[in-house]
């Protein structure tokens, strides 16, 4: 994958990272529960051992921009869906072992996507 093709997805994945963002905002009055405060530190070590996987994952095909931005689409689904199912923090976790394998074993791709 080219440099200019890591400038493609940039977008597409902050994106999705803002998206998750926001929609962990509560905004005045809500009908949701007052979720929990999310520690800085990693809580839910499956979660964020699962999320260095599917970072691996994204590293091997990174030559395919078609199969990375499926790939990033499906990391923000299980972000979603993690936070549903079990918890904030496990979300976070997640979202933490994903970002901190790609910044450790693909500098190139995490000064693109981060």
């Amino acid at each position: 994958m080219t440099r200019s093709s890591y400038g493609l997805l940039a977008p597409i994945f902050l994106s999705l990272f803002l998206t998750f963002g926001l929609q962990s905002c509560s905004c005045g009055s809500s009908s949701q529960p007052e979720r929990q405060k999310v520690s800085a530190k990693v809580m839910d070590r499956k979660a964020y051992m699962l999320g260095e996987e599917h970072a691996r994952r994204i590293i091997e095909i990174a030559a395919d921009e078609d199969k990375v931005q499926d790939g990033l689409l499906e990391i923000r689904a299980r972000m979603s869906n993690i936070e549903s199912k079990l918890s904030r923090q496990s979300a976070v976790d997640y979202e933490r072992g994903f970002t901190d394998y790609i910044r450790s074993n693909n500098d190139s791709l995490a000064l693109i996507l981060f």
